[in-house]
């Protein structure tokens, strides 16, 4: 990129994470190594994988997921509530 604008370049961020435990560090070093990576490629795929996740799903996404799985277990009419449940649990 030898004669380009400034404006044009982008500069990457680095982090840098201390005080990793040595077993966190050994088995992040394995599945570099599986996947044929380096270390810091690595943990940032791990970084970019952990956070699409949790940022994809939406609150109205959870709710509807929440009720699909409701409907597919329904319970016998005569199962007992959740307070009588607790209230069991609490006489024991």
């Amino acid at each position: 990129m030898i004669g380009e604008p400034a404006s044009i370049l982008q500069v990457m961020p680095t982090l840098y994470v201390r005080d990793v435990p040595p077993e966190l560090y050994e088995r992040l070093r394995r599945e570099a190594k599986s996947a044929r990576r380096s270390i810091g490629a690595e943990a940032i795929e791990r970084l970019r994988r952990s956070l699409s996740s949790r940022t994809s799903t939406s609150l109205d996404q959870f709710l509807r997921d929440a009720d699909r799985i409701r409907s597919e277990h329904v319970l016998p009419g005569d199962s007992p509530t959740a307070a009588e449940l607790i209230r069991e649990d609490r006489d024991r």
